[in-house]
């Protein structure tokens, strides 16, 4: 009877309710899941949740969220429950933007900073952020270079159709960046502001979508109000 009536309980519990019914082995955790990873095991979420056996789904999260974030390629974690007997442990995991030579081609996040990933065992098809010596104790250390980078996250959020088709993302100076697409990208390389690359490719939208020839090399829109546009024959 008690159990039938607790199991009635639910958001609108009231504020006694999930002390008295973490005493309850009804409710006591027996599965963990684990939901939105892509490159952490999910045994090893469950190691570092540390939920310990006699644990009810009633129970705080805050510290098992805490130890799992702790994980270098975790972002979030949250915790919720999904039954009597089963929590579920949903982890946003750091996304890798960019490859950059370092020896072998190493994986970045968005701030610069080296992931613990293989690109090839991982299958990371991503931009190659072209440059050397950049890396100081795991992690981009060239302003212009942590620019690129955001650039290239400012176009992934704006359009990840287009940041899709980047093969290589090049600095020209310290305020350009030259971006060579792959071959089904309507030109073969965009060069944008740095520092604001959406405005730049919006031009460049705009530009192509007046342009009747298809065989485009370069689209220009590094200089504010207009755009450059060169074709195979032009070079």
């Amino acid at each position: 009877m008690v159990i039938g009536t607790a199991g009635a309980f639910g958001l609108g519990a009231p504020l006694w309710a999930p002390p008295l019914l973490g005493t309850l082995p009804a409710f006591r955790i027996e599965r963990v899941q684990i939901s939105g990873t892509a490159f952490v095991d999910s045994a090893e979420i469950r190691e570092l949740a540390a939920v310990p056996p006699n644990a009810s789904v009633w129970d705080d999260g805050a510290e098992w969220e805490a130890r799992v974030r702790a994980h270098e390629m975790v972002r979030e974690a949250r915790v919720r429950r999904v039954g009597m007997r089963a929590i579920e442990i949903r982890v946003i995991e750091v996304e890798p933007l960019a490859l950059v030579p370092d020896g072998t081609l190493v994986p970045l996040d968005e701030s610069g900073r080296r992931l613990p990933l293989d690109p090839s065992a991982e299958g990371l098809d991503l931009p190659i952020l072209s440059g050397d010596g950049w890396m100081e104790e795991g992690r981009i250390s060239d302003t212009p270079a942590l620019t690129a980078l955001r650039a290239l996250g400012a176009l992934r959020e704006y359009d990840d159709a287009f940041y899709g088709l980047i093969s290589e993302v090049r600095l020209l100076g310290a305020a350009s960046i030259e971006i060579e697409l792959r071959e089904s990208g309507r030109a073969e390389r965009v060069l944008l502001p740095a520092v604001e690359p959406v405005r730049g490719l919006r031009r460049v939208e705009m530009a192509l979508g007046h342009a009747a020839d298809s065989a485009l090399t370069i689209a220009d829109a590094r200089f504010e109000g207009q755009v450059i546009l060169r074709t195979r024959e032009e070079g």
